[in-house]
This record gives structure tokens, C-alpha cells and sequence, in this order.
């Protein structure tokens, strides 16, 4: 690394320091139509825009004064709140559910894993096994134990946990896949239920082309034409809201990047690749998926395919 950095040109490196290290005042920002973000950095003083970003860090801290807050959390630990929690996600089986495989064991090492993990965004276009894709479902957000409380009259509750960690056990996210090209599963789009470990359709291929029309990345930065799979997660960010106050989307944000991360590192000990996706218009997914984008809300998306 130091070869390579005595290599840099001198006035290059000046540059990128430079462009660092300053911020000029811009108060010209008022009278320009097209802000880029670098023109809003450089005229925070000056702009009358709302500071959403920041408002949000403000507005989502803890307190010692925040009596409230505490409060919320504490009516969790009730008999009621328990068993709420263990009713959670039990929703009528669906009419269309789908029966996973089982998952292929995953043996590569944790530090082999770690180390190879790469975003991986140009894909053969070969398909992806049915297996494969369960154990990815799996990874991300499948059941891995279970543990029952005792409440104060004796009953028994269950509660079910998952392979990625969730503040309070609320599970505020739902995975959606949009199956592109996966042997034994029909394109179209679907959610997955972790208690029964199904996959349930909630849309056909013109939902599937629906969604795609709404990813806003060239076909030769991340080429979605030749993917197998598209992991789509939607959270209820008042599911955890309602306990943690505003600081519980922190916690909803925490949870979608654990699950994330989880799908990257199975992709890649499966010998698969993965990349995470940003680049989408959230207005034209919301309503291909159903949505309304506020209190039900896309938030993140990974593409799988076989590595090119």
C-alpha cells in the first residue's frame, strides 16, 4: 500500500486533500434551480431547506429525561406484551404457499467467508436451485430456536427467534423476492413467512416487471437482466416505533443490515454472488408491491445471481 501510494501524483493528492479538508460558503445556493449534495454542503448555512437527515439523529436520541420512553419499553415486559410477541407473524396461511426445500449445509469457515465476500454485479445468467434460495430465505430471516416464558399465572408462552437479531423481538421487517430465475419456482413475486418457512406469491411476472422498471441502475453497473433474484426488504417502522419512540427506526435500519449481511455471506460461501442495491425509485415500488411507503415501507434491496 505505501508503494503504491508513493506512486500518486503530488498535485493529484493535494486535489483530493482539498477537496476534503474545505467547504466553501456558497449563498448563491438560493438562487440555483439545480442543487447537487455537494452544493447543499457547501450552503448549509444559507438554505432554508429542512435538514431531514440530521433532524432525524437529533430527534431519535436517548434521554435521561425521557421518561416516556422508558415507560414504553417497560410495558413490554408484560404478561400482555409477551404474549402479543408470541402471536406475532401468525397470519392466516396462504391459499398459494410454497414448500422450501432443504437448505444446503454451509461449511465454509466464518474467516474464509468473511475474507472472500466481495459485491459481486455481473451475473452469467445461469440459474439459481431452488435449495440455494432457501437456504438464502433462511439466512436472512428464518426460525433458528425457539424459547418459552413463564407468565405470572404459570401459562407458558413460545417465542420464535430468528437468524438475524431484532430489537425486542419485534421482527418489524418482511422479506420479499422477486424470483427472476430460480429452477422449480415460477417468476413472479413473493413474501416469505419465517413461522412456517413458506414462501407465499403475491404478484405474477408483470408485478416482477413492474419492480424492475422501478430499479434506476444501468444494466452495466448491475445487471439485474441477468440475476436470478432480487431480495426486497419492507418494514413496519411503528411495529418498533411504538416501543423505542423515534430511535426505534435506528433499530429497523440496524435489523435490515443484519439480515443483509447475513444473505451476502451466505451467497458467497454458496459460491454465489450478491450486491447490495440502493438505486431505486421507492414511489414505483411501493405501489408495484402494494404498499403505502410510510407506515409500510421499502428500505433496502440485495441482487443475487451466479457470478460472471
Amino acid at each position: 500500500m505505501a508503494d503504491r501510494d508513493a506512486t500518486l501524483d503530488i498535485a493529484l493528492a493535494n486535489s483530493a486533500a482539498a477537496a476534503n479538508s474545505f467547504k466553501t460558503v456558497a449563498p448563491w445556493a438560493r438562487a440555483t434551480g439545480f442543487r447537487t449534495q455537494e452544493l447543499k454542503l457547501r450552503a448549509l448555512s444559507t438554505l432554508p431547506e429542512c435538514r431531514v437527515a440530521e433532524d432525524f439523529l437529533v430527534n431519535s436520541q436517548f434521554s435521561r429525561a425521557g421518561r416516556e420512553g422508558e415507560a414504553s419499553i417497560q410495558e413490554y415486559f408484560s404478561d400482555s406484551s409477551v404474549v402479543m410477541l408470541s402471536l406475532a407473524g401468525r397470519e392466516p396461511p396462504s391459499a398459494k404457499a410454497i414448500e422450501l426445500p432443504e437448505s444446503i449445509e454451509l461449511n465454509m469457515a466464518l474467516g474464509d467467508v468473511l475474507g472472500s465476500r466481495r459485491s459481486c454485479r455481473a451475473y452469467t445468467g445461469d440459474s439459481l436451485r431452488l435449495d440455494y434460495l432457501a437456504t438464502l430465505l433462511r439466512s436472512a430471516a428464518g426460525v433458528t430456536a425457539h424459547g418459552d416464558v413463564v407468565l405470572a399465572h404459570g401459562e407458558r408462552r413460545t417465542l420464535s427467534f430468528r437468524a438475524a437479531p431484532s430489537a425486542g423481538g419485534l421482527y418489524p421487517v418482511t422479506l420479499y423476492l422477486l424470483a427472476l430465475d430460480v429452477e422449480g419456482l415460477e417468476r413472479g413475486v413473493y413474501s416469505y413467512d419465517p413461522l412456517r418457512d413458506q414462501l407465499a406469491r403475491a404478484g405474477d411476472d408483470e408485478r416482477v416487471t413492474r419492480c424492475l422498471r422501478g430499479f434506476c441502475v444501468p444494466d452495466e453497473l448491475i445487471s439485474l437482466s441477468r440475476a436470478n433474484a432480487v431480495f426486497l426488504f419492507v418494514a413496519q417502522p411503528w411495529r418498533s416505533m411504538r416501543k423505542y419512540g423515534a430511535r426505534g427506526l435506528r433499530f429497523v435500519f440496524m435489523e435490515v443490515g443484519s439480515m443483509a449481511e447475513n444473505v451476502h455471506l451466505a451467497t458467497a460461501a454458496l459460491g454465489y454472488g450478491s450486491v447490495d442495491c440502493a438505486s431505486y425509485y421507492e414511489d414505483e415500488l411501493h405501489a408495484a408491491l402494494g404498499v403505502d411507503g410510510v407506515f409500510e415501507s421499502l428500505l433496502h434491496s440485495v441482487v443475487i445471481g451466479c457470478p460472471g
